[in-house]
């Protein structure tokens, strides 16, 4: 029995098969990347859940805030949201769940959450009123203005000046009413009529 010859590939059909085993790879890569930004959001989102059933809610959002940057799926937002909400970070609650109702407009839950919009609004309003009053508390009285103060009127010159004309005024009354009679004295009147 005689070998058979080898087959000889020609290099069109080499650099075609190099074509084709490149395609998959490539076209695979972004599959394994997306399949591992899915494995990491899935990671930070179960962790972010546990914090936030044991109410450790600033952890929890930072779990959450890192799955959102692994995979930006809604429904992460609407965790930041939640979490913002129970630390107190009204405006930052807000803008989460706006953010979430404007990714998914017809959401389930879009009329809970358009109400927890309106609570978180009026407890802002009450934050920010009761801050606006404490520093009104805390600021000192408006400085003095720069006119003179004030003088009690008998520090006044004018007053005394009022006074002394009265009181000449009234002397002088007294003199030329009284001024017919003469007093009486020890060595007697004499009248020069």
């Amino acid at each position: 029995m005689t070998p058979l010859p080898a087959r000889r590939r020609s290099p069109v059909g080499l650099v075609l098969a190099l074509v084709v085993a490149l395609g998959v790879l490539l076209g695979a890569a972004p599959a394994r990347a997306d399949d591992a930004d899915t494995r990491a959001a899935r990671k930070h989102f179960q962790k972010g859940e546990k914090l936030f059933n044991l109410g450790r809610f600033d952890e929890a959002l930072v779990e959450y805030e890192a799955a959102y940057e692994r995979k930006p799926l809604p429904g992460f937002l609407y965790n930041i949201a939640q979490c913002h909400r129970n630390l107190g970070n009204y405006k930052q609650a807000i803008f989460g769940y706006r953010s979430y109702l404007r990714q998914v407009p017809g959401a389930a839950n879009r009329e809970a959450v358009l109400a927890l919009i309106d609570e978180l609004e009026d407890q802002q309003r009450e934050l920010e009123a009761a801050a606006e009053r404490e520093r009104a508390e805390r600021e000192p009285p408006p400085p003095p203005s720069r006119r003179e103060p004030r003088r009690p009127l008998y520090k006044r010159a004018w007053f005394w000046g009022g006074v002394a004309a009265v009181a000449a005024v009234t002397v002088g009354i007294a003199v030329v009413a009284g001024g017919s009679d003469a007093p009486a004295t020890d060595l007697g009147n004499i009248d020069f009529d």
